[in-house]
Parts: C-alpha cells; structure tokens; sequence
C-alpha cells in the first residue's frame, strides 16, 4: 500500500480537496458518481489545472515546473486531507472510497491488493483515459451536482 504524505500547514477548512483533470470525461464522470454519494460533503473539488489546484500542489511541493504552457501539474488524482496527508494515484481512490456511505467496503478490498499492482492499474487506466472516455474543453461548473463543493480559483 502507498504510503500517506505529510502535507504542510494550511489553512484549510475540514473537507478533503479531491484534485482531478478538468479537461478529462473520466474524472468529470468521477466527479458526478463521487458528489451524490457524499452526504456528509467530505470533499471539494478542484481541477489540477486552475490557479487554486496549482496552489495546492506548489504548497506540497508536487507541481510540476514544465515548459509548455499547456501542460497539467501532475497527471493523477491527488487527495488532500488538511494538515494531515496527500494521497496520490490509487491510494487516492481508495481513500474517497473508504469515505463513501456503501463503498468503503470496495476501497478495503482494493487496499488488499499490493500497490505495484493497483497503481500498475491506475497508470493504464491513466495513460488512455482520453482514449476510452474522451475529453472536456473546459470544466463546466454547471456538469456537476448542486451540492458539490468546487474551487477553480485562489
């Protein structure tokens, strides 16, 4: 299993920052399975691309200096629990599924499976992701629910 990060001190408030690809039709589709089953609004989301994801990231020490302009700070979901951890990758989807009402079972059992494999998994899910689910131009606020809680700016 992937070992949980140390973050740095940040003012925060008690959700968990779900850090995705907004140009991406899987993590939109993500986005709307995760924020319905969220009752008790665990998690904002924020895609890696926008000023306060770029934030987030510089502040953990995980952005990516590139050179083209276009290119995203990291190509992988990133979890941040506040003052606590990061997670990355499939430790990262184990994590929101431990925090959602009937699936925490489901990220248990993936738990179980060793993270060379898991994350072996998530980087080819990764890798052809556009492929398999095509692509957003732009993260349209109004695709996700009303009561997701979403950040695109500082």
């Amino acid at each position: 299993m992937a070992e949980k990060l140390a973050c740095k001190s940040l003012k925060l408030p008690h959700n968990k920052w779900v850090l995705f690809d907004g140009d991406c039709g899987l993590c939109h589709w993500a986005v709307r399975f995760i924020s319905p089953k969220d009752r008790n609004k665990n998690f904002c989301f924020v895609p890696l691309n926008s000023s306060f994801g770029i934030q987030l990231l510089r502040e953990r020490g995980l952005y990516l200096e590139e050179k083209s302009k276009n290119a995203l700070p990291l190509n992988s979901v990133i979890l941040i629990d506040p003052n606590k951890a990061y997670y990355i990758k499939s430790e990262a989807i184990i994590q929101i599924l431990k925090l959602l009402p009937y699936w925490y079972y489901i990220g248990v059992l993936i738990q179980c499976v060793p993270s060379k494999i898991s994350d072996f998994c998530y980087d080819y899910t990764a890798k052809n992701r556009t492929k398999w689910f095509g692509s957003k131009q732009s993260c349209n606020l109004s695709d996700f629910t009303e009561n997701t809680c979403f950040k695109t700016n500082a």
